[in-house]
């Protein structure tokens, strides 16, 4: 009889004859192995299901408190709103408010750095001339700021009205412009070249050049800007000082709180704007020293003088006032801001700008005759 102990199987597997021993201790082996598989499943299967909870629930609610504020609000142009916010220049004259992760915190408020318009009495003669003259043009809403320097006296007829400012919102540009001069930032012999990107439609020959290859000046632009109002210098310029929103920094900083820049120009749509009181304050601050120093102040009146565009509040006035401002025409508005000095030495701001129908010849045909008007009330009185 054979012994059971001792006895040969042929196992197929391994191409080899064994022993019944091997054959019943290879059994157990097996079991274990099943037995640790199915644990290592239970394992994945476990592990499986806390990725799937963390993926759903803890990973958005870490991502979104950690990096949504950023990721996902950005500092927009279309939302700026001016806020006491000084980020980049900390020579300004003062530091207001800070935003971080979304939590503003309190460092210092002191008043903007642009003087208030100090006003005086009301003109209501002038008004009511101005006013008529409105009347008579029907199609057209202008917007008026008119303030004397000897009295205070003034006119606003929809004065706080915000509206398109087209090529006017240059003056901001070009008063930020000095004044990272004045502080050092920039040189007014530093060189600029001519890059695609700069490249715009509109107003100005700079347009027309060769990219790559053509060079100048900062002076050489800020005059080009303003007086032929060139919308590739202005966009050189504007991308030089920091661009749009270190722009709209500096107009909150300066008090403006109605002007705001969203757009490169040229501004076809009409998305940058600012009112009238705006601009005669912008204007008013020319003389700040806590704004500008004084050769800023003179360079930046011998720029705003040589405006070729005189068809507008220049063509209502004698030929002995002197008038230096900046003019802006997009199909939907029309306008004009400066100062107006008189041969006796007084001085006015003025500015129109008139919301029309698409291109409007009439909006240019009221601009000369409210200039006239005023000029004639303040000669007189």
């Amino acid at each position: 009889m054979q012994n059971t102990k001792f006895s040969y199987n042929y196992d197929y597997t391994r191409g080899r004859t064994l022993p019944y021993h091997s054959v019943e201790r290879e059994q157990p082996r097996v079991e274990i192995k099943t037995k640790r598989r199915k644990k290592i499943k239970k394992i994945n299967f476990r592990l499986i299901i806390f990725v799937l909870l963390l993926a759903l629930f803890i990973l958005p609610f870490a991502y979104k408190e950690l990096s949504g504020r950023i990721l996902f609000n950005p500092m927009n142009n279309a939302l700026i709103n001016p806020e006491k916010v000084n980020f980049v220049n900390e020579s300004d004259k003062y530091i207001t408010q800070n935003i971080f992760f979304g939590q503003r915190q309190l460092v210092k408020e002191e008043s903007h750095i642009m003087d208030e318009l100090i006003l005086g009495p009301q003109m209501f003669g002038l008004q009511n001339i101005l006013n008529n003259q409105i009347k008579a043009h029907p199609n057209i809403k202008p917007t008026i700021f008119v303030w004397e320097y000897t009295t205070g006296r003034y006119v606003s007829l929809n004065g706080e009205q915000s509206i398109p400012t087209a090529s006017i919102i240059k003056i901001p540009v070009l008063y930020e412009l000095f004044r990272q001069i004045d502080q050092g930032l920039i040189s007014l012999d530093e060189k600029m070249t001519l890059l695609p990107h700069f490249v715009t439609g509109g107003s100005g020959y700079l347009q027309y050049k060769p990219v790559n290859l053509t060079s100048l000046s900062i002076a050489q632009l800020a005059a080009l800007m303003i007086q032929t109002s060139d919308n590739t210098a202005t966009n050189m310029l504007l991308s030089r000082i920091g661009g749009m929103d270190q722009l709209n920094r500096s107009l909150n900083l300066w008090g403006l709180k109605n002007t705001t820049m969203k757009n490169w120009l040229p501004d076809l749509t009409g998305t940058n704007r600012s009112t009238a009181k705006d601009m005669a304050t912008l204007l008013y601050n020319i003389d700040n020293t806590n704004l500008l120093s004084l050769r800023s102040r003179t360079q930046i009146i011998g720029i705003m003088s040589k405006v070729r565009n005189t068809s507008l509040i220049k063509a209502g006035l004698p030929d002995g006032a002197q008038f230096f401002h900046k003019t802006g025409d997009i199909g939907e508005m029309l306008g004009d801001a400066g100062i107006v000095q008189m041969p006796d030495g007084r001085r006015y701001i003025i500015v129109i700008m008139v919301k029309r129908p698409w291109n409007s010849y009439e909006a240019k045909e009221f601009i000369i005759n409210a200039s006239r008007t005023v000029y004639n009330y303040l000669s007189v009185r």
